[in-house]
């Protein structure tokens, strides 16, 4: 009994044309090859370089392609081979507050789709049973299907990003409610960091895929070339939404400055408005401190309370003055 072609925890699909799928324990069971009539839909998740190598070759059986597929991404890419295309697509993920990256790559070409999946909870089972309850999305080809998973995992983006707009409104809620700490600046700096790092990661993607919609190739049909257009805006837009809570972080930051800013000076005008009042009495106290034997009305009966008089009147000028100035 021959090897199985890849471990139990991948999945190997043929959609024949005539025929129910059938899920496969190896593309050889089938004595499958490139010019069958049906589609080979092979899904790896987190393969070995082992599993890579085996499964590539009989498909393209060009080396570079393996090795370029055993390598983990960190930016998206679309490369181009002689009757196949190779998309990778950066994947990313919050655990713990900590932003974690994966990739899927999608390599197509007529009659075949080789989908492998690294460090990412996502995975095409769910496209998979979406298609095989309409078989004729399957009937359009692998590009077709290339470009359904990389809508979902569009859609991923789009959910991972509503999770980052509700921490951004948190942070600029924090901001201008003049409550802001030290960490809170922490917190926008290191969301400013991963949401610059998530748009570096996607945002190459959108031009990438508009690549098919204007490509007359062989194996990318009229239908498909529409729906990777259709992506490629999705992902624009997804990529402006990112600069757009970046650029709202960055004005929380600033107007929460201005406020502290503001706040500082309303607390030095009053600081300043009860220094001059307290001033008064010090100095003339200090004055009829000195125990001179020769003093303004050092003898007169009244001259006590006259001091404390004017002490009390003019600090009551003075407040008066501030609070009409709003110092206090």
């Amino acid at each position: 009994m021959s090897q199985p072609l890849i471990s139990k925890r991948q999945r190997i699909r043929y959609y024949a044309p005539t025929q129910a799928p059938i899920n496969v324990a190896d593309v050889d069971d089938l004595l499958l090859s490139k010019d069958h009539k049906g589609l080979v839909w092979i899904s790896l998740v987190d393969p070995s370089a082992q599993e890579i190598a085996k499964v590539v070759k009989k498909w393209v059986g060009v080396e570079r392609v393996v090795e370029e597929m055993q390598t983990l991404h960190r930016r998206p890419k679309v490369i181009e081979y002689e009757g196949a295309s190779l998309i990778v697509a950066v994947t990313f993920s919050m655990d713990q507050g900590v932003v974690r990256f994966g990739e899927s790559q999608l390599l197509f070409g007529q009659g075949f789709l080789i989908t492998i999946w690294r460090n990412t909870q996502l995975t095409d089972e769910t496209v998979q049973q979406h298609l095989e309850a309409s078989p004729q999305l399957i009937a359009r080809g692998a590009d077709y299907i290339a470009a359904e998973i990389l809508d979902t995992i569009t859609d991923d983006y789009t959910e991972a990003l509503l999770g980052f707009e509700k921490k951004v409104e948190k942070a600029e809620t924090h901001f201008f409610v003049g409550r802001s700490q030290k960490k809170d600046i922490e917190q926008v700096y290191q969301l400013r960091r991963m949401l610059l790092r998530i748009q570096s990661s996607i945002s190459p993607l959108s031009e990438l895929s508009r690549r098919f919609a204007r490509q007359n190739t062989p194996y990318i049909g009229e239908d498909s070339r529409a729906y990777f257009a259709e992506v490629a805006d999705r992902i624009a837009r997804q990529a402006e939404l990112i600069g757009a809570l970046r650029e709202t972080l960055a004005f929380a930051f600033e107007g929460g400055m201005m406020i502290i800013q503001l706040q500082q000076n309303d607390i030095t005008r009053k600081l300043a408005a009860w220094a001059a009042m307290i001033a008064i009495p010090t100095a003339v106290a200090g004055i009829y401190g000195m125990n001179f034997e020769h003093m303004p009305e050092l003898s007169w009966r009244f001259g006590y309370p006259a001091a404390l008089g004017t002490m009390a009147g003019i600090c009551g000028v003075l407040y008066y003055r501030f609070k009409r100035m709003k110092w206090l």
